[in-house]
């Protein structure tokens, strides 16, 4: 009986390609100012992460299947795409963060002052940065964006990586 190879190997390595390619795909959001030129930039930039994600799953389940004779479970799919997301989400948080905290310290301050150039135009009042609260400051914050990207990778993950595995699981038939 062989030995069924083990789920970790393509996880991992689909896992590093998916956080370098997701860091690459949040750098140049960045460094473009894309996520201030409006709905349709955004909804944009969101297709290419959710095809993203989406590729990276279905490769990292595709190589295990054709390493474990072309079969693979809803589970194990499933397993494979939480590692992958796990890892990749790590990488592209971390990578994020330090841009924004070290490189380009100035990029939460574009983002605030087109949330508060939006808030205006739909009528609302300014809001003065002194006012609010602590608890508010530190969801403005380059930490608070580190771990809501990871948040973020992570629900993609759930989600995404149960789609394609039940699209990619192939289970043995077993006649009795």
């Amino acid at each position: 009986m062989e030995e069924t190879p083990s789920t970790m190997d393509p996880a991992k390595k689909w896992g590093v390609i998916y956080g370098l390619a997701g860091l690459i795909l949040s750098l140049t959001i960045a460094m473009f100012d894309l996520a201030t030129k409006g709905i349709a930039v955004q909804g944009f930039v969101f297709l290419i992460t959710i095809g993203l994600a989406s590729a990276m799953y279905f490769m990292a389940g595709k190589e295990f299947k054709n390493s474990n004779n072309g079969y693979i479970t809803l589970g194990q799919g499933f397993g494979i795409a939480f590692v992958v997301g796990l890892i990749g989400g790590a990488i592209r948080a971390v990578g994020f963060y330090l841009y924004i905290k070290f490189i380009d310290s100035g990029y939460m301050e574009r983002i605030l002052e087109a949330q508060t150039e939006m808030q205006e135009r739909f009528g609302g009042s300014p809001i003065d940065p002194d006012e609010l609260p602590d608890f508010v400051k530190f969801f403005q914050s380059p930490e608070f964006l580190g771990i809501s990207t990871f948040i973020n990778v992570m629900i993609g993950a759930l989600i995404l990586g149960l789609i394609v595995a039940a699209i990619i699981q192939k289970k043995e038939d077993y006649s009795y």
